[in-house]
């Protein structure tokens, strides 16, 4: 699913070499812009969307001045690794934003983020996420937010409206939780609470990413309203109530709220049909509204001989009509700010998902950072339990992330 998000040493030394090695003259337009063989590597999200994707490629190859083989590949990560460092990368390729700082400092990737038609419409959160040190390489190609999914039947039953603060999700969960179901279920992982970090004004970094900041009165103030309510019983974790994450714990009932990203609403049409459900934007906090936004971008090799011609399909593919097209029958939103209200046309339950576009927060952060997250997520994992301190999580975090900046 498009909300896994897998810890991965996408680089190896020899990317770097072989970029290096392969001729390129510095232009960043190496290669004819028509007349071009190019390969494109995608992951799966859907048997569905991967058909909208093979549909659009088909009709960029109907233009006849470039041919398209497009790849989607089961096992994504390691295919662009091996295709990296073998020194046969695809021409262009997606690019999860948290993979994008480990892609830039290798220099496996062109930056042609600038070079799309009208870049300024981009949501200025998701050109940051493909930002690294100052260069903005990738355009998005669409993007999710987290939100507070909700089951209309329980709420009516129990006379409840979406709660608006920290205080009132914890009220509501309360009353919504019976034995065997806690009120409100969420994967216990940074990218689900960060949500509420955001909202307490807290962060694990400053926004530089040049020092750890997570022993603050702020996210202590998280750390533990989240730990006390699963002390409670009121929130708890997919395992713990025999589900693999919050949708699927949602979908079967066996909770009445989740925090999750739009790709939800994918599986409640597969999965769970029958479930009656609504999206409100996620409580706010002390420090107000917060959420975390997750996008993937068309990536160009650096190594590639075509990058005229992989320029023009990433213009192409990211043009406000075929983005529209490829993501109005789903539930990723366009990354042009300027479709946003179209999109919503024929989807206006799903509004709270745009809206947190605009004070998301990007879960990017430098090199070799994914350790740090690990360390945090067991951490996360021990308060959810209930088996580890606040304190403890605190220093064993700040302590990882400041052997990694340094």
């Amino acid at each position: 699913m498009r909300h896994i998000r897998p810890a991965l040493a996408l680089i190896l030394a020899t990317t770097l070499a072989f970029t290096s090695a392969c001729g390129d003259d510095g232009s960043g337009n190496q290669g004819e812009a028509t007349g071009a063989k190019l390969t494109m590597f995608a992951f799966s999200s859907s048997p569905a969307e991967d058909a909208v994707l093979r549909k659009a490629i088909d009709d960029y190859n109907k233009q006849g001045k470039n041919t398209v083989e497009l790849k989607v590949l089961p096992e994504y990560d390691t295919a662009l690794t091996t295709a990296l460092a073998g020194g046969e990368p695809p021409d262009v390729f997606y690019v999860n934003d948290n993979k994008l700082p480990d892609l830039g400092k290798s220099g496996a990737l062109e930056a042609i983020g600038d070079q799309v038609d009208n870049p300024g419409d981009f949501y200025d959160t998701l050109k940051q996420s493909f930002t690294y040190q100052g260069t903005y390489y990738c355009a998005p190609k669409d993007f999710s937010t987290l939100q507070l999914v909700y089951n209309t039947a329980d709420f009516q039953a129990a006379n409840l409206q979406p709660p608006k603060t920290w205080e009132e999700l914890a009220t509501t969960a309360k009353a919504l939780t019976k034995p065997g179901h806690p009120g409100l279920v969420l994967a216990p992982e940074f990218y689900r609470w960060g949500a509420f970090f955001a909202q307490a004004g807290a962060w694990p970094t400053d926004d530089n990413v040049t020092k750890m900041t997570m022993d603050t009165p702020q996210m202590k103030t998280a750390l533990q309203y989240l730990t006390d309510n699963h002390k409670a019983g009121n929130f708890g974790t997919p395992a713990a109530v025999g589900a693999g994450w919050g949708g699927e714990a949602f979908g079967k009932g066996l909770t009445s709220m989740t925090v999750e990203g739009n790709w939800i609403v994918g599986a409640m049409k597969n999965d769970f049909p029958n479930t009656k459900y609504a999206v409100a934007e996620l409580p706010a906090g002390p420090a107000g509204k917060g959420t975390m936004s997750f996008s993937v971008c068309y990536g160009v090799a650096k190594a590639s001989k075509n990058k005229a011609a992989s320029l023009d399909l990433v213009k192409f593919l990211t043009s406000p009509d075929e983005q529209l097209t490829i993501t109005k029958e789903f539930p990723v939103m366009p990354s042009r700010k300027s479709l946003a209200d179209k999109w919503l046309a024929d989807k206006p339950e799903l509004k709270a998902f745009v809206s947190g576009a605009d004070y998301a927060k990007k879960s990017v952060f430098v090199p070799g950072f994914s350790t740090v997250i690990d360390t945090f997520n067991d951490g996360i994992q021990g308060l959810a339990k209930g088996n580890k301190q606040v304190d403890e999580v605190v220093t064993g975090t700040q302590k990882a992330g400041s052997s990694v900046l340094g």
